[in-house]
This record gives C-alpha cells, sequence and structure tokens, in this order.
C-alpha cells in the first residue's frame, strides 16, 4: 500500500484519541457472496459508526427512546386527570450518543442486523490499527464478529432500526489501490478508500453460509466524516464493468459517485489504465455537474417500476454520462439517525442490482472522443433523504 502511513491516518481518523468529536464518523465494507449451497450471489455491507461520541462515551443514548421527564407534582396531575395534566411534557427530545456496528443483505429478502455500544466499551490499538469491540473485530485487513438480535427485542425496541436474526462473519480483505480523494472541506470528509477491494472469508447469515471469494467479491470500501450526513444522499458504485466497444470485462475497474456536496456530487472511477477524479471541493470552474434519481414512467417495454440514477459531469478535459435503473421491488428501505437529534434520519432506499453503463468522451480541440463506454450490473445504488423519523 503506497504511502502507508499518509493512507492509514486518514483511515482510521477520529476513531479514537482526542480527534473524536461531535457528528458522524462512518465506516463501511460492501462485498458480494455466494451461498454455499446454490452459488446465488448475495451482496452484504458491514458498517462501523460513532455518533456524537464525547456526549455520553460511558452509556449508548439513542435519540428516539421516550425518556419520561416528570416530576412529583406533574405526577400527581396526571394521576388526578386535571386541566394541568394535559401541558404536562412527557418527553425530552435528547442528542444521540453511541457506536453501532450493522450487517446487513441487499437484494432478496434484504436486512440488517444492528448492535450498539458505548465507546468506553471499544479497545482501541493504534499500531496495528485495531477496533475490538465484544470479539467484534475491525483491523486494517481483517473484519470478524457475531450479532444477534431476538424478535422479541427487536419488536420491543424500533428505535434499534435492527432486523431480527443472527448473523458471523470473518473476512480478510486487501484494498488494491488506497483512494483519498473524494471530496475534503473543513468540518466534512467522503473518500472510497478501498475503491477496489478483494476480500476473503466467510459470513452466515440467519443459517445460510455463503463464501467470498476475492475473484467475484465487487469489493469496496468508503469513509465518511462530518458534522451529519448530507441533507440528500446520493450514491452508485461497481466494480461489475464490461467494454462495450471491446466485449471484454474490464479487470481491476471500479468507480463510485457520492454527494450530494454543495449541489454536487463526486465522481472517481478506474477503468483499467484510465483513472478519473472529478471532486465536488473543486470550484464550479473545474467541472459542472446534472445529477438526479427518478421514476421510471410505466410503458410497455418494462414491467415493473423502475428508479433512474443519471449523472452527467462536464470538465474541460472529460464527460462523463453515468445511467443506472434499479427495480423499486429490489430496493431496501432503511434509516440512520442523524447527530443532531430532534428524531431526524437519513432515509435511504438502496439496493444491489442496478443495471446500466458510462460513456466516456474526451475534449480533443473542438471535437469529442469516446474513449470507452461500459456496461454496469450489480451497481450499489442509494438515494436518500433527511426527514423526520415516525417512531
Amino acid at each position: 500500500m503506497a504511502n502507508k502511513n499518509k493512507v492509514l491516518k486518514d483511515y482510521k481518523f477520529g476513531l479514537a484519541g482526542n480527534k473524536k468529536k461531535l457528528g458522524v464518523n462512518y465506516l463501511r465494507y460492501i462485498f458480494n457472496g455466494l451461498e454455499a449451497s446454490s452459488g446465488s450471489e448475495q451482496m452484504f455491507y458491514v458498517e462501523l459508526e460513532m455518533i456524537n461520541p464525547t456526549i455520553s462515551p460511558s452509556e449508548v443514548v439513542l435519540g428516539f427512546k421516550p425518556r419520561i421527564n416528570l416530576s412529583a407534582d406533574d405526577l400527581q396531575y396526571a394521576l388526578a386527570g386535571t386541566q394541568a395534566a394535559k401541558n404536562i411534557n412527557t418527553e425530552t427530545i435528547v442528542q444521540p450518543s453511541y457506536c453501532a456496528i450493522r450487517i446487513g443483505m441487499l437484494g432478496n429478502n434484504p436486512k440488517q442486523i444492528c448492535y450498539y455500544f458505548s465507546t468506553k466499551d471499544m479497545i482501541y490499538s493504534a499500531k496495528p490499527f485495531q477496533i475490538d469491540i465484544n470479539n467484534k473485530l475491525f483491523t486494517e485487513n481483517k473484519i470478524s464478529g457475531f450479532l444477534s438480535v431476538s424478535q422479541e427485542e427487536k419488536l420491543a425496541h424500533p428505535e434499534l432500526f435492527s432486523d431480527d436474526g443472527y448473523v458471523t462473519w470473518d473476512i480478510s480483505y486487501e484494498v488494491d489501490d488506497a483512494i483519498l480523494n473524494g471530496y475534503k472541506k473543513k468540518n466534512i470528509r467522503w473518500f472510497p478508500f478501498g475503491l477496489n477491494t478483494l476480500y476473503t472469508g466467510k459470513i452466515n447469515f440467519d443459517g445460510v453460509d455463503y463464501i467470498v471469494d476475492p475473484r467475484k467479491c465487487s469489493g469496496y470500501i468508503e469513509r465518511y466524516w462530518g458534522e451529519t450526513f448530507p441533507a440528500t444522499w446520493f450514491h452508485i458504485s461497481s466494480a461489475n464493468i464490461s467494454s462495450v466497444i471491446t466485449g471484454k470485462t474490464l479487470q481491476n475497474s471500479s468507480f463510485s459517485v457520492q454527494g450530494v456536496f454543495e449541489n454536487k456530487v463526486s465522481f472517481i472511477g478506474k477503468f483499467e489504465d484510465l483513472k478519473l477524479e472529478l471532486c465536488a471541493d473543486t470550484s464550479n470552474r473545474q467541472y459542472s455537474v446534472v445529477w438526479d434519481c427518478t421514476q421510471m414512467p410505466e410503458c410497455e417495454n418494462i414491467d415493473e417500476n423502475q428508479l433512474h440514477w443519471s449523472v452527467s459531469l462536464n470538465s474541460k478535459l472529460w464527460i462523463i454520462d453515468i445511467d443506472i435503473y434499479c427495480r423499486i421491488k429490489d430496493l431496501f428501505n432503511r434509516s440512520l439517525e442523524l447527530p443532531e437529534g430532534k428524531r431526524k434520519v437519513l432515509n435511504l432506499l438502496e439496493g444491489a442490482s442496478g443495471t446500466g453503463e458510462i460513456k466516456i468522451y474526451k475534449h480533443i480541440g473542438n471535437t469529442l472522443e469516446q474513449i470507452e463506454h461500459v456496461k454496469l450490473v450489480k451497481t450499489i445504488c442509494e438515494f436518500g433523504e433527511s426527514e423526520e423519523s415516525n417512531i
């Protein structure tokens, strides 16, 4: 890994020490697994997230759980059923503070299992990098652990945003080419650290074994930290890329689009020897971008409702056009709590079966030359917006 000290510094930033602060610190791993009995593919994600860890370092504080705020007089009013009882504030809205591990699968029967813990429960080592939370392990080359949530716990605690079930995972990984660019401003940072990551290992979800093969893993890692998540979350990424021009699969190729940052999205892509980076933290003169996520109108040629992710980026040197389609029935709806509290969440629709294409053109004088036209399958598609939760 080139410039390993710099890479690891950025990779582990804010996860421990005096750099922990208010806001969100988010690390996500994505990979494919092959079901051992049938060979069918399933996309998985593992997330490590810290929300406002310095507010309550010793206790998990979820922002949605009702907290009774009654004085002795209030209790008497309530028992007596007086008019004053109607004006009692029975709940205190708090700012969340916790760490979370989430592991989920996308596709058929999507679900996620969540585990919450305080920063006091996290055992951290800088050299070598390692985080251990009750035998749930995150290192610079491995992730492993076990999570279990009962049906009773799920029904009693909807604020956990967890399904019931159990999962164990033991995965090694190797980042092919660490990416540190993406978006960087004073209070926010995103980069697709492992744009092309090789995973090896196994995962068992609700008793079903999956094998993670580095040749078919579609591996990806990203890092995000900031005061909060973007008000609009727009993400597409894939490592399943083939050239329409040559008909060949493009090896060691992948891309990621992320936003929305200052009304722009960032594009990081590697298509064999061609590497492109259009980052939203550059000036508007560097490139312009148009993006959207819309539902396709019903027509005779489309028998299922679809969402369409579209991006068009235009710089002095490049034009990049992206079109991805994903069936609505394949999308998983989940929520991430926002660090500002007030019952606000990032409500996400996400899937792993997007199909589409990318067309890449280069400005040569006053003409455009098509450099590449690629076909995409098994693309991660996400769209979300900040809103108030109904929990």
